[in-house]
């Protein structure tokens, strides 16, 4: 029995040790579209958000585009897929663990919103649960939730750049595919309420990050198919924002009607989300706080 016990801890070790030389050799960016971010450096500049954020905004233009205003700017796309990124107290905390302890820079946090991240949640994953969001390997994680990562030799349309932002390889092939997609934000709206609970996450979110630089709460543009449906679950949801924003004294930049072009009628092209990118920016350099 003692001989049995032992080599059920070496092998178990053996494959523990495996998994972690197996993700520490393919490139992170494709092993799942959380997995990259919760494994890269802690950060001092975010990008908060859901995919509709990880596509659309991209860091490095930000970076190139701000980096006078902001002394050795990094800024980092810390956004995820609506499950996990709704305004909820395990995103809340994940921002916290990844943000450095302290520096001696101004940060700039880019806060998107949209009536979904508000949305009632009956059921978050929990991700982002987690002692470190900047562990490579993140053992916790592929302990937990190894069946949202993916290892696959074949090229994959989604890969997480080194900062942060989701390069999307994949436009839909047709009018159905579209519909279908939309289909399932249709379906959201049937049951939508807002929650005052995310709301407060949201406020608070904002007090902790003004202690460390600059906060822009952004909403981004989409498909007016898109546009209409949100504005169906919530009529006022900008003017409320836009309330938000004067009482905490940020800014905030409504994009909702601008003209671009999606892949699915939410997630911005790559090449638009570049054009949104330096127009943001350049949004920000207009009037920075």
């Amino acid at each position: 029995m003692k001989k049995f016990l032992q080599n059920t801890l070496i092998l178990s070790l053996l494959v523990t040790c495996l998994y972690a030389l197996i993700f520490l050799l393919i490139p992170t960016g494709k092993i799942g579209d959380v997995y990259p971010r919760i494994t890269s450096p802690q950060q001092t500049s975010l990008i908060l958000g859901t995919s509709r954020a990880a596509q659309g905004i991209d860091p490095d233009i930000i970076n190139e585009k701000l980096k006078n205003r902001y002394p050795q700017l990094a800024i980092y796309n810390f956004s995820f897929h609506i499950d996990e990124t709704t305004y909820n107290p395990h995103y809340y905390a994940a921002i916290q663990k990844k943000l450095t302890p302290s520096s001696p820079h101004k940060g700039l946090f880019i806060l998107t919103v949209d009536p979904w991240q508000f949305k009632k949640e009956l059921n978050i994953l929990g991700e982002l649960d987690l002692k470190s969001v900047s562990s490579n390997p993140n053992l916790e994680y592929l302990w937990k939730f190894f069946d949202r990562t993916w290892i696959s030799p074949l090229p994959t349309h989604l890969t997480i750049n080194p900062s942060g932002r989701s390069i999307v390889s994949y436009t839909m092939k047709s009018q159905e595919a579209w519909n279908r997609r939309m289909q399932v934000y249709r379906d959201m709206a049937t049951t939508y309420q807002y929650s005052k609970a995310s709301e407060d996450v949201f406020l608070k979110l904002i007090q902790f990050l003004q202690r460390r630089g600059d906060v822009y709460l952004v909403r981004m543009p989409v498909s007016p198919e898109m546009a209409a449906l949100e504005h169906s679950v919530m009529p006022n949801f900008s003017s409320h924002i836009n309330t938000i924003a004067h009482k905490k004294n940020v800014h905030y930049f409504d994009f909702i009607h601008d003209s671009f072009a999606t892949t699915d009628g939410n997630h911005l092209t790559k090449t638009e989300g570049d054009r949104f990118s330096t127009l943001l920016s350049d949004s920000i350099l207009h009037h920075a706080i």
